[in-house]
């Protein structure tokens, strides 16, 4: 098995499930379980595509794996912005903070993408 610490976007990936354990048991009871639990299940999903993705090895697999990466993000940005609508972040820092380690984790991903392609 390949080693996978070493990889920042695994390390973003991580850090950003860290920050949403902490944030999503703040949340009103009718957000916690589906927006929150949502939340955490889509990271979750993002972190096993990392590991996936690190240890294919066939360039089409690891070109749709990345795809699939990069809609993780996505969906998690979009999930992010309902929380936020919804004042469960505690405030508008909190949705900025959780927002960029998103987008970070969505241009690293982009990125593995191209890099792969080519």
């Amino acid at each position: 098995m390949a080693q996978y610490s070493h990889l920042p976007i695994y390390n973003e990936a991580f850090g950003l499930l860290r920050e949403m354990y902490n944030r999503v048991p703040k949340f009103n009871k009718q957000y916690k379980y589906l927006l929150g639990g949502e939340m955490i299940k889509t990271n979750i999903e993002a972190i096993r595509l990392i590991l996936e993705i690190n240890n294919t090895r066939e360039l089409g697999m690891r070109i749709k794996l990345l795809g699939n990466l990069v809609w993780c993000s996505e969906s998690i940005i979009i999930l992010l912005r309902i929380a936020n609508e919804l004042k469960q972040l505690g405030g508008e820092k909190s949705y900025l903070y959780l927002l960029e380690k998103t987008v970070a984790l969505s241009k690293q991903a982009e990125g593995w993408r191209k890099s792969v392609s080519k």
